[in-house]
């Protein structure tokens, strides 16, 4: 019997299971929270439950002059133009080198914006008892549409609004 394996964008965006569940405990209720994240750098930043997200090798990026370094250019995406962020760059953060870089596609048409990530998104599962009551200190240009934050395995994980965060990199393009 043969395998059928899903794309990597059919695969990011089917429906988790039991995304938003609850059990019982001795103690009350005990809310389990799945959900897609990615790392920017040491950075753990969670997609948003309804977001439209894609995963796509990076192909043909075309560069656009005299913008800044952190806006490696635009993509055309199903016949729209994407722009690509490189977040490390953006956050000052160590570009880590990859064999193969993947473009995180988020949102759809005119208000998407592509991500070059090195590491795969992955599932992450956390309990409200990991949510943190004050969040650590952030890049400033992040910090606004990093909401709430999780800790799983010593890692920090922040809800991400990416549309925000897109719209504000739109006035800052210019190098």
């Amino acid at each position: 019997m043969k395998t059928t394996w899903l794309s990597p964008s059919e695969a990011l965006n089917r429906p988790l299971t039991r995304q938003a569940e609850t059990s019982q405990v001795a103690t009350g209720q005990l809310e389990i929270i799945r959900r897609l994240g990615f790392h920017v750098g040491n950075i753990g930043l969670l997609i948003a439950q309804n977001a439209t997200s894609e995963l796509i090798e990076v192909n043909s990026i075309c560069p656009i002059p005299n913008t800044a370094s952190w806006l490696l250019g635009l993509i055309n995406l199903r016949g729209n133009l994407v722009p690509v962020f490189d977040l490390n760059l953006l956050l000052g953060l160590e570009n880590r080198i990859s064999k193969k870089n993947m473009l995180l596609i988020l949102g759809r048409g005119e208000a998407a914006g592509a991500i070059i990530l090195d590491k795969l998104p992955q599932h992450v599962i956390f309990m409200n008892s990991d949510r943190l009551d004050s969040l650590p200190p952030l890049p400033a240009v992040l910090k606004p549409f990093a909401t709430q934050g999780y800790e799983k395995s010593g890692e920090v994980w922040f809800n991400f609004d990416h549309q925000g965060f897109f719209e504000s990199l739109a006035g800052k393009v210019a190098a």
